[in-house]
């Protein structure tokens, strides 16, 4: 009795370790798809329109400059892709950048959507990532010193994705 209790024990026990270890696994695969993002620009052929997007928004500049964009966001095969264009940017000096941003402010996430790059005389900022991240509804294109400082900087143009 002692010894099919003692088996009984460690089997549980094993299945209980092995039961985390998996589970931790699987949240590391899913937290690395999410944050992972590519420094080479996506380029999305041809230019989306509003109608290709199930989300969109204004954004607005938040510098009291005159720069205006559009962000645009969907979910299609369990991939989220997010295209954005910007006009009258500030002329950048050097070592900055422009990146984008979306942000989910309940709980708080704040994912980068890469460096913006210059498209057709605009700024683009386009992002595809496995998973639904369509709850990361405001965009943020921020102006950035190349400090290899990984946090967002000067908050640029500013909206929220809506249906």
């Amino acid at each position: 009795m002692k010894k099919t209790f003692l088996i009984f024990t460690i089997l549980i026990i094993s299945i209980l370790i092995t039961g985390c270890s998996h589970n931790k696994t699987i949240e590391q695969k899913i937290d690395l798809s999410v944050t992972e993002t590519t420094t080479e620009p996506l380029i999305i052929e041809p230019i989306p329109t509003e109608s290709d997007y199930q989300y969109s928004a204004n954004l607005i500049d938040v510098t009291n400059g005159n720069a205006t964009g559009t962000a645009y966001a969907k979910l299609e095969n369990n991939n989220y892709m997010l295209y954005a264009t910007f006009e009258n940017l500030p002329e950048l000096k050097n070592d900055f950048f422009y990146e984008g941003w979306i942000v989910r402010k309940s709980p708080l996430s704040v994912l980068s959507t890469g460096k913006a790059f210059i498209e057709n005389n605009k700024y683009e900022n386009n992002f595809l990532a496995e998973g639904d991240l369509t709850d990361h509804d405001f965009y943020v294109l921020t102006l950035e010193p190349n400090d290899g400082n990984p946090a967002p900087a000067d908050h640029i143009l500013e909206g929220t994705l809506s249906k």
